[in-house]
């Protein structure tokens, strides 16, 4: 492999760490919860969806934007990236009560 494509794989397996994240810190911080259950293993996916979802929201918004900005008048470009706007809001706003809604089910029902 050449030098090039060594650091191109290197940045990329870099991020693997970032990625993870959603399925290790989250989950295995809940109080009350032994690591390795299939509980545990839930919240994990759960909070792994749930970022992925507000992640790929704020692409979406970032997107709409540019799409917005290159319409250059058109009505019917607009439209799209208005609705693509607003879609990608209510991802967001899904994704953060998803955050809300899993931290309340901890709370009340995990045992300390």
């Amino acid at each position: 492999m050449n030098k090039e494509k060594e650091k191109s794989v290197k940045k990329y397996l870099g991020l693997i760490p970032a990625a993870q994240a959603g399925l290790t810190d989250v989950a295995s911080n809940a109080p009350g919860v032994a690591k390795g259950t299939a509980f545990d293993l839930a919240l994990r996916f759960i909070n792994f969806a749930i970022t992925a979802i507000g992640v790929l929201g704020v692409i979406m918004f970032i997107y709409a934007g540019f799409m917005y900005m290159t319409a250059a008048g058109d009505e019917s470009k607009i439209t799209k990236a208005k609705n693509a706007m607003t879609y990608a809001i209510v991802g967001i706003v899904v994704a953060v009560l998803g955050f809300v809604v899993v931290a309340t089910v901890q709370q009340y029902f995990v045992r300390s």
